[in-house]
């Protein structure tokens, strides 16, 4: 049997961190894991593990997965978490996507700042990713699978210290540690693709081809190190065209299709977001490149949409429009992750009067604003189409009103009505900005 945990063992010691949770569902592979990490902390006493688990309530045994989690941290000492979630599959969509999608959006807020997801899957899973995607017609990024540490779809970031261990080697393992496990029934189901993979045909195939698993793996390892040395290339391109969730189209005018592709595909992951097919980066190239330059493009991929204003290209995000605030006063306030702040500038907004309660409210645009350095009547939409503000965060500009007088639109300016020396001015950043 293959030495698991001085394999386990070199890839923790390899990097900087002291604090690791395990994603543990009760399966053998996250048994074996949890085993792992119980065995290195005890080992290395300066280390902190806990483990959290997913109820997705898709099994009726789902609550006795739980339990028998639970039990198993109690029995080795590890602080335990567990988080029930609602997987609702909308048409056409995937239920294994939209339930990974929800198990990792809870994983996400449960893991500390300083710590790193420790994920359970292994050779078997990457060669069974590799088929998937092989399946879906990926190119090379797709078809390199899984990296070992990534940050995936939301951010989170993972470390996947078994993905050179075969599963018949996890499976020894705990059998040799008698470690007990639950067994997932839908893992048998075959209408699920990964399942048919890892059930009907690459049992076959490593039947008839010895070592096939592992070649397969070799050859993503080759083409992870080919991507990586084509990032390197696209990494310069895009210090030119892409500035966070915003794609210049002037910058990447007399590139080769490839190269542009590649540039899209280099700025979504950049901002850990779900690479869409080629069908769906045909159409982007075909609407960002061929449509005129008013034309409205939108086009929804997984969980966000590219839209084009301007000669840009935008990563735009579901947002709602906030609540509007009335009567703040004069201090900070909180809205869904943006802070609202108000300081003394040498020009801005004169002080509210002791009968005017200061509010705060979205969605202007209708809104008449006379901005005091343009001494100009204009409704609000009007203004920030002028300032270059795209249409879809028009309605998440703020606007404070001194009781239902508009005094300043936030990003934009002070109300002539309103301007004063030595005033005050809004100010809006993100809520955890030093």
């Amino acid at each position: 049997m293959k030495d698991i945990y001085s394999t386990f063992k070199y890839e923790l010691n390899n990097t900087e961190k002291t604090r690791f949770t395990v994603a543990l569902s009760g399966g053998v592979d996250s048994v074996v894991l949890l085993h792992l990490a119980k065995r290195f902390r005890d080992e290395f006493t300066h280390i902190e593990i806990d483990a959290v688990h997913i109820n997705h309530g898709l099994s009726d045994n789902a609550d006795m997965w739980q339990a028998f989690c639970a039990d198993l941290c109690q029995q080795w000492q590890v602080p335990f978490k567990a988080y029930r979630v609602s997987v609702k599959k909308a048409s056409r969509e995937s239920l294994e996507a939209v339930a990974r999608a929800v198990r990792y959006n809870a994983l996400k807020a449960h893991l500390h700042s300083d710590s790193e997801l420790l994920l359970g899957q292994h050779l078997d899973d990457q060669v069974e990713t590799f088929f998937i995607r092989l399946k879906r017609g990926a190119g090379l990024l797709g078809l390199g699978a899984m990296k070992q540490r990534t940050h995936i779809e939301n951010g989170l970031p993972v470390f996947r210290p078994l993905l050179g261990i075969m599963r018949k080697d996890i499976v020894e393992y705990a059998k040799v540690q008698q470690l007990s496990h639950i067994n997932d029934e839908s893992n048998d189901d075959i209408r699920f693709d990964r399942n048919f993979l890892r059930n009907k045909i690459l049992p076959e195939l490593n039947k008839r081809f010895k070592g096939f698993s592992n070649t397969v793996a070799r050859v993503v390892n080759l083409l992870q190190s080919q991507q990586q040395l084509l990032d390197e290339y696209i990494a310069e391109d895009a210090k030119k065209c892409i500035f966070h969730q915003r794609f210049l189209l002037n910058e990447v005018i007399g590139f080769s299709r490839a190269r542009i592709d590649n540039l899209i595909r280099y700025w979504l992951q950049q901002n850990n977001l779900v690479l869409p097919s080629q069908k769906v980066l045909d159409q982007v190239y075909q609407q960002a490149f061929n449509a005129k330059i008013d034309a409205q493009m939108s086009i929804e991929c997984c969980g966000f949409a590219i839209k084009r204003y301007q000669d840009a290209l935008f990563i735009v995000l579901p947002q709602a429009v906030p609540e509007n605030q009335d009567n703040i006063g004069l201090s900070s306030v909180i809205i869904e992750s943006q802070e609202f702040s108000v300081e003394k500038r040498a020009q801005g907004a004169r002080a509210p009067f002791m009968d005017e309660h200061v509010n705060l409210r979205f969605d202007i645009g209708a809104e008449k604003f006379t901005l005091q350095h343009r001494n100009c009547t204009k409704s609000v939409s009007t203004w920030l189409k002028e300032a270059g503000i795209p249409p879809w965060q028009r309605p998440l500009v703020a606007g404070i009103y001194y009781n239902n007088q508009l005094v300043q639109v936030i990003g934009l300016g002070i109300s002539k009505h309103a301007f004063a020396e030595n005033g005050l001015c809004w100010q809006q950043k993100e809520a955890n900005e030093n």
